[in-house]
């Protein structure tokens, strides 16, 4: 039996936080080297009230430099102590580099980790990075079963370590055994029978050079190996993974829930990658598998024929490229029934057009 797995799951876009109004000169006319300018970028953002690491409401900003940007929390509910903050944290980022100021200050990451890759079968969670020993307002996690299923990470990332070892320690029946920045220092100390999974991040075995994750396997035969990945948002999982054949699964979950489709290792820590394999997939199937002829009419709304194609191409993640060739038509027609697609589902992005899409 075939099964499908298809993209499903909220975005994190902007539209979702609510901008806070203040009284100042308006952005444009202030650079961002000038603290007013942040009052004017302070925002709530969704997703984090499980992950704070302060009581009551709190803002964040989003901060870009250099073609590379993430949000912040700034961690008070007074907008000009935030908006110091803001420029404190935009200020090392500008003179010392994104190294340093991740080092530094807690941002906000989505955290994705890839169950199975064809069909794609993902689920995520907003975390914040931990770069200090400041601890998270979060309830304890509870003491480890005496058989937990003992997970080994190779982030290299230390403030991201940090957090997915405390995270990882909060899934019901998983404690984080080990944590490690490279995949040799972790070889050095891989031993069967002390790992039951090990978590890789995909940059580390994606770039040139880097290491595969078979060769992972191979230095631990019979133990479940998984890659996951570290984004700004959501919406950068989908992009970073089209051109998937079989379809996509992407589930959003709360922090405590980003290993329900692992759950039966934490009964059975020695379960074979085989039978976790059906497992996964029963557990997205199950979930969201779509019942077989619905009519198509009633998910496509008052698309034309060739914009449900086009949405349809989209779903199972093909390039502007890649649907002009399957479909015989130019680029710029791609563009223009793209657009259309975002009109008349009142959407601003490739994912939430999906998303419409597999959730009418």
């Amino acid at each position: 039996m075939v099964v499908r797995f298809w993209y499903a799951g909220p975005s994190m876009k902007s539209s979702k936080n609510s901008i806070v109004p203040a009284q100042v000169e308006p952005a444009s006319l202030l650079a961002k080297s000038d603290a007013r300018y942040w009052k004017t970028r302070l925002i709530r953002r969704s997703y984090t009230e499980a992950i704070k690491f302060v009581r009551g409401p709190e803002y964040s900003t989003r901060i870009e430099h250099g073609g590379v940007s993430f949000f912040f929390p700034l961690g008070t509910d007074d907008e000009p102590r935030a908006a110091a903050q803001a420029f404190q944290i935009y200020s090392s980022v500008a003179n010392e580099g994104w190294k340093a100021a991740c080092d530094r200050f807690p941002r906000e990451i989505t955290v994705a980790v890839f169950w199975g890759w064809n069909p794609l079968a993902c689920s995520y969670t907003t975390l914040y990075s931990m770069p200090t020993d400041s601890l998270i307002r979060v309830e304890p996690g509870r003491p480890p079963l005496k058989r937990s299923c003992r997970v080994w990470v190779i982030e290299p990332e230390e403030g991201v370590r940090r957090a997915l070892t405390l995270w990882i320690d909060r899934q019901p029946g998983f404690r984080c055994a080990q944590s490690f920045a490279t995949v040799r220092r972790a070889a050095d100390h891989f031993r069967a029978d002390s790992t039951h999974l090990v978590l890789i991040n995909r940059d580390l075995i994606e770039r040139p050079g880097g290491e595969t994750i078979d060769t992972l396997r191979e230095l631990v035969p019979g133990v479940p190996v998984f890659s996951f990945g570290v984004y700004e948002e959501s919406n950068y999982i989908f992009h970073s993974v089209t051109g998937v054949p079989g379809g996509y699964f992407l589930l959003r979950r709360k922090p405590r829930q980003l290993f329900d489709a692992i759950s039966p290792l934490a009964r059975d820590p020695k379960l074979s990658p085989r039978f976790l394999k059906r497992e996964i997939e029963k557990y997205f199937q199950s979930l969201f598998d779509l019942p077989e002829g619905e009519p198509m009419q009633q998910e496509l709304g008052n698309l034309t024929n060739r914009e449900r194609e086009i949405l349809i191409c989209l779903s199972k993640g093909l390039s502007d490229k890649q649907i002009a060739d399957a479909l015989n038509i130019s680029v710029w027609t791609v563009h223009g029934h793209v657009k259309n697609v975002f009109e008349k589902l009142g959407v601003h992005s490739r994912t939430e057009a999906v998303i419409r899409f597999l959730q009418k």
